[in-house]
């Protein structure tokens, strides 16, 4: 081989190993909207107690706000609508049977067990609030977060909804929840009485529409 072709060969070689060396851009190399490990990834189930009935309708139709004319929920006062579910399966049966007081009341308003998905990712397009749990249900655990500004606002948030007043108006509540937090799609935080458990309130059909019913189930009790 001439020394001019091998001039050639090598100039050739060089030019093949820069262009594969070359950078790729993030986007060409990660396609967030096809990947489905990143989908599962943003996805959460969310779980519902009720009855067959209830179960039945939001099969076939889909979650509904449900409006409670003369009483207010944690985070819903009365007269608007809202629907509440949880990512703690086991706890949310163990609470309803205890709301029920045991018995064939519990296994009937106990009886199905639904299971949501819901996007994760939805929360950036949501008004959203958030509250910090305590650690756990124990005393020791409790203790450290009804010290803490976010356990006032909890507290004082959820008596505004269920009674109509603060319990200590000298607690100022954050801009979002003033007026019951009228503005809010979407409320998270604990359970009243049973603080450890973590509670989604959809208050809005906005915020539902993010909620997809997967499967419903007998509950067990």
């Amino acid at each position: 081989m001439h020394y001019s072709q091998l001039i050639e060969v090598f100039i050739c070689v060089v030019s093949v190993l820069h262009v594969s060396a070359s950078p790729v851009s993030v986007s060409d190399k990660l396609d967030t909207g096809s990947s489905p490990e990143l989908e599962r990834r943003a996805k959460i189930q969310l779980f519902h107690i009720t009855n067959a009935a209830a179960a039945n309708s939001i099969k076939e139709g889909g979650a509904k706000l449900q409006v409670k004319p003369t009483i207010g929920d944690d985070f819903n006062p009365k007269g608007t609508g809202g629907f509440y579910v949880t990512d703690n399966k086991n706890e949310i049966i163990e609470w309803c049977k205890g709301r029920n007081a045991g018995g064939n009341r519990a296994k009937t308003n106990c009886a199905e067990l639904i299971t949501f998905e819901f996007d994760d990712s939805a929360l950036s397009s949501l008004k959203v609030h958030k509250f910090t749990l305590p650690a756990s249900s124990e005393k020791k655990d409790m203790e450290p977060w009804m010290s803490t500004p976010d356990f006032e606002q909890w507290h004082e948030f959820t008596s505004l909804c269920t009674h109509g007043e603060q319990t200590d108006e000298d607690v100022k509540l954050a801009a979002d929840l003033a007026n019951s937090g009228k503005d809010l799609d979407l409320v998270i935080g604990p359970m009243v009485s049973t603080e450890w458990v973590r509670q989604y309130a959809f208050r809005t059909t906005k915020a539902l529409a993010h909620l997809k019913f997967v499967s419903v189930a007998a509950s067990g009790v």
